[in-house]
Parts: structure tokens; sequence; C-alpha cells
């Protein structure tokens, strides 16, 4: 079986540990993965872990240019193949899954020069309005693929559920657990946000300033991207903490330093997955995250410290905890843990999205060359 991996710019930057752990789980299961990126992006300065080079796609220009767009992408496939331009394609690829919502109109055209089944991945709960507006025919061999149980019942309120696959994203998880809380080095408090929800990064901020402020030996790190969005910096010279504050920049390719902290607090509630949450619950982190009903880890897992109103108090309280009483934080790290190693392994996603591609497959043989 061959797949197309066509990904859009902002989910290569923020995903690509899970782009590397689909491509690398489907070789192994003899499933050859093909990663097509969006060029003039610099992409090429991530460093991206695949058993291929990457393909490049114009992810930008008018809608009437996506056909052509789309057969110059068919057109580097065949090369890439040893199929001659001018021969049909049909077959050359069995599933486009496309990750990242601003691909997935190229990802249909692409589909249909191709004569391949759709996956799209909903990885956000903002991106089920877009499904529905994908107006999908009887002829589109399509599914909407969601990591999150609360997703299915969107998309079945949108009337989509015959088009459902649940692949719950995974994982990696090392024999042993990180050793937080290590006696005799200095606490670390990482804060990861995507930080579009300003006001709720603000006051997880500020009360973990407030939780450590009078305390020695706690380290605080952040990512780029929320110090920029929520305006970080001049709260960090206000509070005076510039000598313990440090900024990750690019997180993706640190995840090695952020999987290495103590604590992790994750204000975001955007009703999106990410990796890097559940890479930390693996880990055996401290977790101290705002609630996300959608979010089953979030949810489920039962070392999860929850802050349900996004204010300054309730963070503060939550990370004081922790680090009044580390043990106990441990203690919650490892339950996290736990959940991850049962419910939320790479090996276990990759499982779900083969039999989904294996099930449009089957479709096409049912239908015809045709179909």
């Amino acid at each position: 079986m061959r797949v197309l991996i066509l990904i859009d710019a902002q989910f290569a930057i923020h995903e690509r540990a899970l782009i590397d752990r689909v491509v690398i789980g489907l070789a192994n299961e003899g499933v050859t993965a093909q990663v097509v990126l969006p060029k003039d992006r610099n992409l090429e300065d991530f460093g991206f872990d695949m058993l291929s080079e990457p393909m490049y796609y114009a992810d930008r220009g008018l809608a009437f240019s996506r056909s052509i767009r789309a057969s110059q992408v068919a057109q580097q496939i065949a090369r890439r193949f040893g199929v001659a331009e001018d021969a049909q394609l049909d077959g050359l690829i069995d599933i486009v899954h496309v990750f990242g919502g601003s691909a997935w109109a190229m990802g249909r055209e692409l589909a249909h020069l191709l004569g391949a089944g759709m996956v799209f991945e909903v990885w956000r709960a903002g991106l089920i309005e877009s499904a529905k507006g994908l107006r999908l025919t009887s002829q589109d061999r399509a599914l909407f693929s969601v990591p999150e149980r609360a997703f299915e019942d969107e998309l079945v309120h949108e009337h989509l559920g015959d088009r459902m696959l649940l692949a719950q994203w995974g994982a990696h998880i090392d024999q042993d657990s990180s050793e937080v809380f290590r006696e005799g080095k200095d606490v670390s408090v990482v804060l990861l946000s995507s930080g579009r929800q300003k006001d709720s990064c603000i006051a997880a901020f500020d009360g973990v300033v407030d939780a450590i402020e009078h305390r020695e030996g706690v380290m605080l790190f952040a990512n780029a991207e929320v110090v920029d969005r929520a305006s970080l910096w001049q709260r960090v010279k206000d509070r005076g903490i510039e000598s313990r504050f440090t900024i990750i920049d690019r997180s993706e390719d640190r995840r090695d330093l952020l999987l290495h902290c103590d604590i992790l607090v994750y204000p975001d509630a955007l009703h999106e997955e990410r990796t890097l949450l559940l890479d930390a619950m693996g880990t055996g982190m401290a977790v101290v995250a705002g609630n996300d009903e959608m979010i089953a880890p979030i949810q489920d897992a039962e070392g999860i410290n929850i802050v349900d109103k996004p204010a300054r108090v309730p963070w503060t309280k939550m990370i004081n905890q922790c680090l009044d009483d580390p043990s106990s934080a441990k203690a919650q790290g490892s339950d996290s843990r736990e959940y991850v190693k049962k419910f939320r392994r790479n090996s276990q996603h990759i499982t779900s999205i083969i039999d989904g591609y294996q099930s449009l497959v089957t479709l096409k043989d049912e239908q015809g060359p045709s179909a």
C-alpha cells in the first residue's frame, strides 16, 4: 500500500513528531508513506525524521489554479515511483492522508487525480465545520480521522457519522519514566501553549510566578509562541525573573529539553490534540492543565491537575501543591503515564489508521477500478 501524507505549513511546524511517528509506524507495517510539504515555507530548516526525501507542493494560489498545482504534484509522484508522466496514474497511490485544514482542498484534488481514497485529519474541533464544507459526494472514498471520541459526536451531529475513523494519537513510552523532582536538582516548570487564548496564558503565567517567585531553585521555561502571542516578556521583566526564565524557540526541536522538566503547565482549552501533552504525560511529568472537556487525556487520566477557571489564583494553588508535595506530584505523574501506556500508545494509533486505509482500499475493490 502507498500513502501520500499531505501536510499544511502550520501542522508541519507544530506536529512534526506526529508525522515522523506515522511515517515510521506505517513503514514498520509494510506501508510506503511519501510526505508532501508546502514549498517556500522554510520547512527545509526543520528536522523531519523521514525515510525518503519529501516532495513539495505550491500551497498558495487562486482556487482555479489548484488543479494545475495538484497535477504538478502528481507528476512528481510519477517520477518518484518510476512511472511515465503520461501513464495512467489511477492506483499509483492508494490513500491521500491530509494533515492540516488548509491542505484539505488540495488533498481532495490530488486524490481525484490519483484515484485514491482520502483521509482528512480532524485534529482540532474547529475543523468539523470544514469537514461539512467539503461537501463530499457518494463517489468520494473519504474518512475523517478524529483523535478524540468527543469529536465523533460533533461529526455525527453534522451527519458525517458514516465517514468517521477514530484514530487516537499516541506517544512513545520509554521503559523507564523520567526522574522528576530529583533531589539536589533545581525544579523546572515549563509553560507550553499556542498562545491564542491570551488571557488564559497570562493567568497561567502570573499564577506560576506567584508560586515560584519566593522559592529558591525553581526555573521557568516557556515556548516562544506563547511568549510572543501573550506578550509575556514584559511581564517577565516586570516581575524581575529574567535570570530564572528561559524562552524555548522552535519547541518541536527541543522536545528533549521540555520533556526533562518536572512540571508541565498547559493552559490551552482549544479542543486541539497535541502530542507534546501526550509525551509529557508519558514521561511521568506532573501536569497542570486548563480544563478542556473534549480532550480525553485531560479528563480521564487520574494524575492530571485540572484548573477549571482560567484565573491566576487557581493556577497558583495547583503549582504550589506540586511544589509543596513533590512526592504526591510524582505519584500523579506516574498515574498519567500509566494512562498513556494503556490507552495512548503510538502503535495503537498506527493500527487504527491502517484499518481505515484498508477499508477505503476494500471499498474501491468493491466499486471497481473507476471508483
